[in-house]
């Protein structure tokens, strides 16, 4: 891996992807607004970076991510895209920049999602929740 990819670097390389073919999707606005985020940007970094692109300005910079942090941008973005199984053409040329960006091979990024392609469709819940109480209590 090269150096550390940048948060606004990042966000920027996203921006222009969703905005490459001139149309921005509800389902393109939901990933970047994740994205956005899971890079924890500033208040004001993703509106001055989305106006940036659209001047066909080059944003860099922003705090550097760590390979952890890199790796729960991937996976969260994949599940937001992965909510409904049904991942569109644009989310897609999205995922690909988002894994090229945070430095990931194909292989690695999909080494990455694997255990969320396992998981089962319940969300594990802390037992002492007041839903899981009331489940058990009315078998539900």
């Amino acid at each position: 891996m090269g150096s550390a990819p940048e948060t606004l670097s990042v966000f920027s390389a996203i921006v222009e992807t969703v905005l490459n073919d001139g149309v921005l999707t509800q389902e393109e606005k939901r990933l970047i607004i994740t994205i956005g985020r899971e890079l924890e940007l500033d208040d004001g970094d993703p509106v001055r970076v989305y106006n940036a692109v659209l001047e066909g300005e080059v944003i860099t910079g922003g705090r550097k991510l760590t390979r952890n942090e890199r790796v729960q941008v991937y996976r969260r973005s994949w599940r937001t895209v992965n909510f409904n199984d049904d991942e569109s053409i644009d989310e897609a040329a999205v995922m690909k920049r988002l894994r090229e960006v945070l430095d990931f091979s194909k292989e690695e990024a999909e080494g990455l999602i694997k255990p969320l392609r396992s998981t089962s469709e319940d969300p594990v819940e802390d037992e002492s929740s007041i839903s899981s109480r009331f489940r058990r209590m009315f078998g539900r």
